[in-house]
Parts: C-alpha cells; structure tokens; sequence
C-alpha cells in the first residue's frame, strides 16, 4: 500500500509522455515588407487605393504548407502550416507594406463599403506561390491597377528567390521576399503614373 502513491504518479507522467505530440506543428505567417525602409521615388498617389480582391489557385487553399517534389508533384506537410488563410496573409502583408512604399495611408482592403469611393483598385491574381523541387521560392502573378474614370493597367510578374526544400523557416523568408518584389512593383507604377 505504501507504494500505490508513487505507482499512480509514475503511471500518470507515463501515460503523459505517450500522448506528448512527438513532433509540435510549427505555424507562419508571410510578410512583404523584406528590404524596405522609406517610400519609393516618385510621385504620391491622389486618392483612395483599394487592394483586393486577391485570389489564390485551389492547391493553396490549405492549410499545410507545400512543397514541389517534381514540376506536377507536391508534399504537404503536416507539422509546417500556415497561422492563417494564405489568400488573408497575403492580403494584410501586402496592406500593411504598400503604405509605406507608397507615402500615403489612404489604402483600404477588399471588401471595402459599398459608399467607399476608390480612385485606385489593385486586383491580384495568384497564379503559383510554391517552394519547387530546386529550392527555388516562385510567386507568379497576374495583375491590375484600375484608375476610376480611367484605362486599366494589366500586368503579369514572375518572382523567385532562393528557398530550401527542407528548412521552412528559409522558405517562407523567400515567399515573403517574392511577395515584396511583388508590392514594389505595384508601388512603383503608381507612384510613377499618379
């Protein structure tokens, strides 16, 4: 009987350690401000700019982040995930750098109010944002910049970055540096055709 005590607690610290997740989910989140410090030259945009909306393919509809192991073939993986939906990550990174590449706080997010005049709209299409096979982070996007009362600027950019296939720390330092390159170029046109 004087034993029964010390069975419990080591059958408890037992039965604790073989239900202890072997391998803790790590999450991360993406962000768009890599390199930049101060507006970019040229002109600041008059007006309301309202980002969005923005739309991811299907395959990163998903919470688990994905690796290609060939050109058509992917891993996700269980213990490395996204802290949020990918389609709002991008969206609140790119809405929290562009002010600061553009000069001006006048920016709102999609959906924005019905009554919200917007003189500046910046549509963005997310074609692929991977890590593939060679290591190499890819961010290709189709994109518009709509002036109110005025023609349409479409663009479609590729951007890559050296990654890893292994470290995903690494990797997703290299989708957030895609993802500034991405809201520089964005930046850059407005500020230049204001």
């Amino acid at each position: 009987m004087k034993y029964l005590p010390v069975l419990v607690i080591t059958s408890l610290f037992l039965s604790a350690c073989m239900h202890r997740e072997p391998n803790p989910i790590a999450f991360y989140r993406l962000t768009a401000d890599e390199g930049i410090n101060t507006p970019l030259p040229g002109r600041i945009p008059d007006g309301m700019i309202g980002l969005g909306p923005i739309h991811i393919p299907d395959y990163l509809n998903r919470p688990q982040m994905m690796v290609g192991t060939t050109e058509n073939q992917f891993t996700l993986s269980e213990h490395h995930r996204w802290a949020e939906r990918l389609g709002q990550n991008i969206s609140l990174a790119l809405f929290k750098a562009l002010p600061i590449q553009l000069g001006s706080n006048r920016i709102v997010r999609h959906p924005w109010p019905q009554q919200q005049v917007i003189d500046y709209q910046i549509g963005i299409d997310i074609l692929e944002f991977h890590v593939g096979a060679d290591g190499q982070s890819r961010l290709t996007a189709q994109w518009f910049i709509k002036r109110k009362h005025q023609s349409t600027i479409h663009k479609r950019s590729v951007y890559q970055a050296p990654a890893s296939t292994t470290d995903y720390g690494l990797m997703v330092k290299a989708q957030s540096l895609c993802l500034s390159k991405l809201g520089r170029e964005i930046s850059q046109i407005l500020r230049q055709n204001p």
